[in-house]
Formats: structure tokens, sequence, C-alpha cells
């Protein structure tokens, strides 16, 4: 099948490190780790097409530097892939300012049974039986060590009915999904049970229904906010 051959990525955010220093953080310009993670992804899985669920970019007019690298980064990889941005809402200004380049801009992409949004809008259909992928959420899980250093890991949520993908920037800390799931999201799960699956890189690793994963990570954790979770 084509979508066999299809890479879906959420929430990229070229351009974050410039989109900081325009207002005033002087942070280092560290996008290029997106652009190795990208490259890494298309040389590991070689997907014919490449669709961006939403926030390809981060702000709206780049500065000349920003706008040349993003620029360049599309160019290559539309040299191998086809290239389709869902609009996000980080995107507003994206047909305007890269509509010159080989990639095509849709509000919600669908294909066979698959439909795919960026999620900051949820009001689409989707046939009986299909599938909703979707972004904007950043989920992600803590973890920590036996000293307490602890991450945010990006996660997949997935069930047959709703795919929610993590963000693929390495710089978004991610919504921790320990917190709840969003209720107007939840209903797209469809009362399905809710898969987690973690990733690290260009790797995945299944770690189980949500409900037991929580279970079992406030078991482990001493700390008050878990005992009030526990007892409270």
């Amino acid at each position: 099948m084509e979508a066999e051959r299809t890479a879906f990525i959420a929430d990229i955010h070229l351009g974050y490190g410039w989109a900081q220093r325009r207002r005033g953080e002087l942070g280092p310009l560290a996008d290029e780790r997106s652009r190795e993670k990208l490259l890494a992804l298309r040389a590991e899985l070689k997907p014919e097409r490449i669709i961006f669920l939403g926030d390809l970019v981060h702000a709206p007019r780049p500065c000349e530097p920003e706008r040349a690298w993003i620029e360049q980064l599309l160019q290559d990889l539309s040299q191998s892939a086809k290239l389709i941005a869902v609009r996000g809402n980080h995107d507003r200004a994206f047909a305007e300012e890269f509509g010159h380049l080989p990639i095509t801009t849709v509000p919600v992409w669908y294909e066979s049974s698959i439909t795919a949004i960026h999620g900051d809008r949820l009001n689409v259909p989707v046939p009986e039986g299909g599938t909703l992928l979707l972004g904007h959420l950043h989920p992600a899980l803590p973890v920590h060590d036996a000293s307490g250093a602890g991450r945010k890991l990006p996660v997949f949520l997935a069930s047959r009915s709703c795919i929610v993908l993590p963000a693929f920037s390495p710089f978004a800390g991610g919504y921790n999904v320990a917190c709840g799931i969003p209720v107007e999201l939840g209903v797209l799960f469809r009362e399905e049970e809710i898969e987690a699956i973690a990733v690290t890189g260009t790797k995945a690793a299944r770690l189980g229904p949500l409900h037991q994963v929580l279970d079992r990570m406030f078991a482990a954790d001493t700390g008050h906010a878990s005992r009030f979770r526990r007892h409270g």
C-alpha cells in the first residue's frame, strides 16, 4: 500500500531558535538538531511521502537566515519525497511565505480510511471505521531515575480510532498525559483502550495501555503528588 511509504510528522516547529531570539530570548540556535533528526528519519524509513501534521514552522515573518535555512531543508526533502503540509495554528502565513516551494498545503488530509489534521480544531468528520491522526497536544510522560532526575519522554497515544502524535521538535516540552487527556480529545478515542508508545530519536517502544502505565508510574513514585493521587 502507498500509505506504508508515508511518514507522518507532527509539530516540528522549524525556525524555533530564531523565533525565540526575535522575542528577546538569547539562547543558542539549536535548530540544527531538528534537521539532523528529520534527515535521520528519512535515511532510515525512506518515505515516498512526508505529511506534516501542522506547525511545520514556529513563527511567521522569518528573518532571512531563518527563511533560507527552512527553504533549503524543505528543498532537500522534496528531492526524495512528496511533501504535504496540513495547516496548524503556527502555520497561518506559511502558504504566503513558502508557497513557492514544492510542498502542498491543505487544511485536512484524507486518504482511504485515514483522516489527518493538526488538532487545534477537532470538528472534522471521520468516516465510520476510519482512523484520525493529529498532533498539537505534544503528549509526553515524565520519567525519573533513582536520583530524582527526570525528563519528559514523548509518547504516541494510539487506538484504532485515533492516534495522537508526539511533537517531532526536540524543543517541545510536551503535555504531561499523567494529568489526564483533555475531554474534547478523549472522545475521539471512542472509549477504546489507549496504548502509550514512547519514542527516543527514531526508535519506538510500546509501554502498554495508558491506564496501566500510569498506575505503575504512580505506584513507583513516592513523591507527595503521587501519594495524594493514590490516597486523596
